[in-house]
């Protein structure tokens, strides 16, 4: 007898909201009013707009709609990561959301979200023009197992995207370290995303988070080390191994933190 198991899966929790439209009409009119009168935010974003992150203290009833629907669908990935071993309650979800308008020549950047448990987007507008690129707009997700890329399988999932196209009254959800990107909007597109994370403040975490202690209680507090001040250990001399004349380049993946 022998098994072939999946390990490592990533959860990326997508549902298109049900009779949606009333209030994303709202929310449109709510966001473009809101570009119009303040300042963009700078993120991993080009050429698009960025609200601050307070969308959720916004005073209209469409944001808390919102943010009803995003909970349901955190409590459901949740659900679903743990096994059925952990239902988060509402009043264990501390959350930050933003607005996104994104017109021609508009995309983000390769990025992951801050520390949280998930982040999300939710989809408002999408009238994208797909003339040039069918990924216009697309928001797509890498590979976390980033060794992957060079397995040479065919057909195969390793070093794969997963691309998930912008509808309006689509929620995604995913976890915060997963990186992404979105596409550059062609001419004439006009896209309107609310993005937000979401971290589980549970007791487990407070509880652990309650024995830890500060290392120095004072800002003087020095270091103790087994070498007197300001003297190092000696290092010992270690033959030079011989390298090929050619080297390897070190490759870094471009990106920002949201």
């Amino acid at each position: 007898m022998h098994t072939i198991r999946t390990a490592f899966s990533t959860p990326i929790f997508i549902r298109d909201i049900e009779d949606s439209e009333g209030v994303n009409d709202r929310l449109t009119r709510i966001i473009l009013d809101m570009e119009a009168s303040t300042p963009g935010m700078k993120r991993s974003n080009i050429g698009s707009w960025d609200s601050k992150k307070d969308l959720f203290e916004w005073p209209f009833e469409e944001i808390r709609t919102l943010k009803k629907w995003i909970a349901s669908g955190v409590k459901e990935v949740t659900l679903k990561a743990t096994k059925n071993k952990f239902n988060p309650h509402t009043q264990d979800m501390l959350a930050h959301a933003w607005a996104n308008v994104s017109r021609a020549d508009s995309y983000r950047k390769i990025h992951n979200h801050e520390t949280c448990t998930w982040s999300g987007v939710y989809y408002v507008k999408s009238d994208l023009v797909k003339n040039k690129s069918v990924s216009s707009g697309n928001i797509e997700f890498l590979d976390p197992r980033m060794l992957c890329i060079s397995a040479e399988l065919p057909n195969s999932s390793f070093g794969s995207r997963v691309r998930v196209v912008p509808r309006p009254g689509r929620l995604v959800i995913f976890p915060n370290w997963l990186l992404h990107y979105v596409n550059p909007v062609e001419d004439d597109s006009l896209r309107i995303c609310i993005a937000f994370n979401v971290k589980l403040d549970t007791k487990t975490v407070r509880r652990r988070a309650g024995t830890m202690l500060p290392m120095f209680r004072q800002s003087n507090e020095e270091m103790s080390t087994g070498s007197p001040q300001g003297v190092p250990y000696p290092i010992p001399e270690e033959p030079v191994p011989s390298v090929s004349s050619v080297q390897p380049e070190s490759a870094s993946l471009p990106g920002s933190t949201d």
